[in-house]
C-alpha cells in the first residue's frame, strides 16, 4: 500500500504540470480554461492526500520535513560552506 500512495503522491503533481504546460495552449475559451484550472486544483490535492492517507503518518511526516524551509535553509547553508572551502574565489557565496 505505500508503494501505491507513494505513487498518487507522484501523480498529483502531474495537474500542476498540466495547468503550467498545457492549459494556456488548449483550444478552448478562456472560461472554459477558468473552469479547468481549479478542477484540476482539486483534483491534485485530493490525490496528493490520498496518497499520504495510504503512505501513513510517519512517511509523511518525512516527506514533510524534506519539504520546510528550516530544511531547505540548513541544505543551503551546507552548500554555500561546502564550497568555500572548495577554494571557490566568488566571493558572493
Amino acid at each position: 500500500m505505500q508503494k501505491l500512495g507513494l505513487i498518487l503522491i507522484i501523480v498529483s503533481f502531474f495537474p500542476w504540470l498540466a495547468i503550467a504546460v498545457i492549459v494556456p495552449f488548449l483550444p478552448i475559451s478562456v472560461a472554459q480554461k477558468a473552469l479547468l484550472v481549479p478542477a484540476l486544483l482539486v483534483l491534485a490535492e485530493i490525490i496528493f492526500w490520498l496518497g499520504v492517507l495510504l503512505v501513513g503518518k510517519e512517511v509523511a511526516q518525512r516527506y514533510k520535513r524534506y519539504l520546510s524551509f528550516r530544511y531547505l535553509k540548513i541544505l543551503l547553508r551546507k552548500f554555500r560552506r561546502g564550497r568555500r572551502n572548495r577554494g571557490y574565489t566568488d566571493k558572493r557565496f
